[in-house]
């Protein structure tokens, strides 16, 4: 007898109920302290592994709700019923949802929903892709849109999170008409707050709200501010660490490029200007071609936005295909430029160890191998790793295969 024939022959919510009971008994009572060292990430990922497969049967029950109107007689949206029925969901969860859930209804979601049924792409996931669809529907080439589509449903279940996100925000970006994507971004540099909310405690709370390129300006700016020195330690000691949080060192930064402005002569900066790189080809960056500006940050700029920003002095755009910079100095030089910096920057996207998520401007540039051995300090023996994982590399004296498209490493 099938899993789902045993199901059907008593009930469905008594059978989930006794999962629910059997996890938080388990959660409550069982000695992990017994689990093998090995066996600690192996029960986290089985963990996680029921938590996706309980959101895909939501995901499947929200489809036969909204398929049979359920909740229409009550007056509520289809995300309040589903709230009112999983208290614990909030509402950016229920929307998605209650999103995946009516798509799954649609014929031409008909390959989406097959997969998010067998759990083979999270609800997570199909709800980026049907809120891009939704979004630029009315504004792309309906056939254009249905490849692009198409092949983000095949692909999804082998990209991330934040490469999924990349993903879309360039193909939102291209396929919207320039002059559409440069107003929008217009409207939204038009929404840039900053005010001040309240007071407590003797501090003050400030809320700061900035489009993409904004955010991108004042990170780059504070960027190399905000890095730890070891010589703020309380004790003064040689070696010891910096007691700042991250953002703690944040807001010394901020107020340290404020200082420096204010304290600057008319027109005149007192310290070297931040510099913020964004991507895109060269024909883009004309106009030949449709195309967008990346940051560092995954978001798109339109091409008059990046050229505007390109006017500034400590702006650099890193055009693809039209190099100005030598990027392999071989052993003439033991550490990287900024100019190749940018380079590993572009293409490992962050920090290289497997699983990690630490964006390029908190990595270090790593000599794969190592230039007392004779690796040449060129981009074909250079990887990003954060200041964690180069500890565990060297430690472990790991290896990697480095390509042009980014680096492998060998565990």
């Amino acid at each position: 007898m099938s899993t789902a024939a045993a199901v059907e022959s008593e009930s469905l919510v008594d059978v989930l109920r006794s999962m629910a009971d059997t996890l938080r008994t388990l959660a409550r009572d069982f000695p992990t302290w017994s689990l093998p060292e090995g066996a600690v990430g192996e029960v986290i990922g089985q963990a996680q592994t029921v938590r996706e497969l309980s959101h895909t049967l939501t995901a499947v029950l929200a489809r036969e709700a909204s398929s049979r109107g359920l909740g229409n007689d009550t007056g509520l949206s289809a995300a309040d019923w589903v709230r009112v029925q999983a208290d614990g969901l909030d509402g950016p969860q229920a929307a998605a949802l209650t999103r995946v859930g009516a798509a799954m209804n649609e014929p031409h979601w008909a390959r989406l929903a097959e997969r998010v049924a067998a759990a083979e792409v999270s609800v997570e996931h199909a709800a980026a892709i049907v809120r891009f669809h939704d979004d630029v529907a009315r504004i792309a080439d309906p056939e254009h849109l249905a490849g692009i589509v198409d092949s983000m449903v095949e692909a999804c279940d082998v990209l991330t999170g934040r490469e999924l996100r990349r993903l879309i925000s360039h193909a939102r970006a291209t396929l919207k008409p320039p002059a559409e994507l440069e107003s929008e971004q217009a409207v939204q540099r038009l929404g840039r707050s900053f005010r001040r909310v309240r007071s407590c405690a003797g501090f003050t709370v400030f809320e700061l709200r900035l489009d993409a390129e904004g955010a991108a300006i004042v990170e780059a700016a504070i960027d190399r501010l905000a890095r730890p020195r070891p010589e703020l330690a309380l004790d003064g000691g040689v070696g010891e660490v910096d007691p700042r949080t991250p953002a703690t060192r944040r807001a010394d930064a901020l107020l340290e490029v404020i200082g420096r402005g204010v304290g600057a002569s008319e027109g005149m900066t007192r310290s070297p200007r931040s510099t913020l790189v964004i991507t895109m080809t060269l024909e883009a960056l004309l106009e030949q071609v449709r195309g967008v500006g990346l940051l560092d940050n995954d978001a798109a700029l339109s091409p008059s936005a990046v050229r505007r920003l390109a006017c500034e002095a400590g702006i650099v755009p890193m055009v693809l295909g039209a190099p100005s910079e030598v990027l392999d100095l071989g052993y003439t030089k033991r550490l990287f430029t900024p100019a190749q910096r940018r380079a590993l920057a572009v293409r490992d996207k962050g920090c290289t160890y497997p699983g990690c998520t630490v964006p390029p401007m908190w990595c270090e540039a790593h000599h794969v191998v190592h230039w007392l051995h004779g690796g040449p300090t060129d981009l074909c023996n250079g990887a990003l790793l954060c200041g964690r994982h180069h500890t565990v590399v060297h430690q472990r004296g790991l290896t990697a295969t480095v390509t042009a498209f980014g680096v492998t490493w060998h565990l």
